[in-house]
């Protein structure tokens, strides 16, 4: 797993119908997307148990319904996102190709995305002839670099992948410019709000900013500013309401270990097991203290929290993580 895996894989997770629309439209009018899509990741390791190969930094398996046929057809789209060049790119790919098709006996389609700054490489067939026996493979590719010429496009659409395209090139563009890197950070992460999305696709989309567009300590904390600076001004607080929760989660261990002391009775071995469960309790209480902050309730006192049990702390814990999930 590299750098990049995990926030690519997330993007095309949430976002593969706005993917296929943006960047291939075609493909997209093909498939009938009111069907359930399969993510088939589990897969992969099956298919593929070599490691990987160097810049392959997303693989997606999914299934999908194309639109017209009688009977049910099915598509399995393999995806890869290459952030350096690879000689045998398109070779790999017909090998993707043919493990699908052998392993479900389906129909295949792979896509390569191609996400490496070079404007000519684009490897799109793989082909061998020996005596009569012959093997051309073609496939489609969504080239990023194409789209650095469209980047008034990408920041003036509505369709969630536009940013995560933008974000890519912009982390390439500014690889070695700090402040360059946290001017663009600043700018996407206000777009995100300027767009009106809703709080779990802001939470998304940032999180793949936050990965792709890293900064230096000093600039991280300059843009956590700005970002809490972005919630006030649009009375949006998705981001750092989040934020404001784990730090609590972690912080909470420090009133906690007042309480686990309290419970240490002399002993070595009982105060480790006293510091344990007061740690434990005072976690919970901490975090029931910062949701009923977030969600500007006071469901329990500083007393009644300690009054309740065990059970009882933990299932005011789940309650209040439901209402402030469905907010």
């Amino acid at each position: 797993m590299t750098e990049y895996d995990v926030p690519w894989k997330e993007v095309f997770d949430s976002y593969l119908q706005d993917f296929m629309q943006l960047c291939l439209p075609e493909g997209h009018d093909l498939i009938d997307w009111e069907s359930p899509v399969e993510n088939k990741e589990q897969e992969l390791p099956r298919l593929f148990p070599e490691s990987p190969a160097k810049g392959r930094v997303a693989d997606k398996l999914f299934r999908v319904r194309f639109k017209g046929h009688p009977q049910p057809t099915w598509v399995l789209i393999h995806t890869e996102v290459q952030v350096s060049r690879i000689p045998d790119f398109a070779r790999r790919m017909f090998v993707c190709y043919y493990r699908i098709l052998d392993r479900f006996q389906e129909p295949v389609v792979c896509i390569g995305v191609i996400a490496d700054k070079s404007k000519k490489w684009r490897p799109n067939h793989w082909g061998q002839e020996v005596m009569e026996c012959r093997v051309q493979f073609n496939f489609p590719i969504v080239k990023l670099s194409d789209y650095w010429e469209r980047r008034d496009e990408l920041e003036a659409s509505d369709n969630p992948f536009a940013t995560v395209i933008l974000a890519h090139l912009l982390s390439q563009a500014s690889a070695k410019e700090p402040e360059t890197r946290f001017r663009f950070k600043v700018e996407l992460i206000r777009r995100l709000y300027d767009k009106l999305w809703d709080a779990e696709n802001i939470r998304r989309l940032f999180r793949f900013i936050d990965w792709v567009l890293d900064l230096p300590r000093d600039f991280a904390i300059q843009f956590k500013e700005q970002v809490h600076q972005i919630e006030l001004e649009k009375q949006m607080p998705y981001i750092t309401s989040i934020e404001k929760l784990a730090k609590l989660e972690g912080e909470a261990i420090g009133e906690v270990r007042g309480e686990a002391r309290g419970e240490a009775r002399g002993e070595a071995r009982g105060e480790a097991r006293g510091e344990a469960r007061g740690e434990a309790r005072g976690q919970t209480k901490g975090k029931i203290k910062i949701l009923q902050e977030l969600l500007g309730l006071t469901v329990a006192s500083d007393l009644e929290l300690d009054a309740l049990t065990e059970d009882g702390r933990e299932g005011l814990l789940l309650e209040l993580r439901e209402k402030f999930s469905t907010r």
